[in-house]
């Protein structure tokens, strides 16, 4: 069981209903119609046991949307308005205050990010807007998403950054905002970011993957005694998370 992924699934599913739905979403009722599903697509196997553990699962996927279900439209709508409220100047000082505090907080940090100021504060915008574009386009985030994470299995970027670098983004968006409900917004966009990207950083990184980012021979030629014969040729040449890849 892995409770982060189920409840990553249920917040980008709410996005998705959002898009397309406005008014009320009876869960309970599809409970009903897939409990039904299940049992005549199962009849031999289907029992109390089959039934029981999918109504205790769609209990909790129920509790998990419905809370963000009744929000996610006041987000989208509250969180577009807080990021267009900031002009060039705050935007600016956002930017470089975040790395300021990421940089106390984590000085290992300073190690991965060590490119240019300016390329600095590209990333910086890129990550405030990717809030708002997942509240837009879900879809396609998830999977430019996905994408990204894989690059970032490719340099060999560890997940332990990312918790101190988005407590500093929502504390810097936190100082500029008195509106409680945005800042709730921006954390909850924010945070299904990392977890899509955490998640896919995490599958991504195979031992092959691993290997190659240590350039190790030994370690590359332990990890491919491992593979099947038949995969063997095409486990240094894909990494694969969902519909995204990659060539180490």
């Amino acid at each position: 069981s892995n409770s982060r992924r189920l409840q990553e699934e249920c917040d980008v599913v709410v996005l998705r209903i959002r898009k397309v739905h406005k008014g009320e979403v009876r869960l309970s009722e599809y409970k009903s119609c897939m409990l039904a599903t299940l049992r005549s697509l199962l009849p031999k196997d289907w029992d109390s046991n089959h039934e029981l553990a999918w109504n205790w699962l769609w209990d909790n996927v129920e509790r998990m949307m419905t809370n963000s279900l009744t929000k996610a439209m006041d987000w989208e709508r509250l969180l577009s308005n807080l990021l267009e409220s900031i002009d060039e100047k705050q935007a600016f000082w956002m930017r470089k205050e975040i790395y300021d505090r990421f940089f106390k907080m984590s000085a290992e940090g300073q190690n991965v990010f060590k490119q240019s100021d300016t390329r600095l504060h590209y990333i910086a915008e890129q990550i405030i807007r990717m809030t708002r574009d997942i509240f837009h386009d879900p879809h396609r985030m998830v999977d430019d998403l996905s994408a990204l994470g894989l690059r970032h299995a490719g340099y060999g970027i560890a997940i332990d950054h990312f918790g101190p670098f988005v407590s500093c983004c929502v504390q810097v968006m936190g100082a500029v905002t008195e509106d409680r409900e945005a800042l709730a917004a921006f954390r909850w966009s924010l945070g299904l970011i990392t977890m899509i990207l955490t998640r896919t950083i995490g599958e991504g990184s195979t031992i092959v993957m691993k290997a190659i980012n240590a350039n190790s021979v030994p370690q590359l030629r332990k990890a491919l005694g491992a593979a099947p014969r038949g995969a063997r040729a095409t486990w240094p040449l894909k990494v694969e998370v969902g519909t995204q890849s990659i060539s180490p």
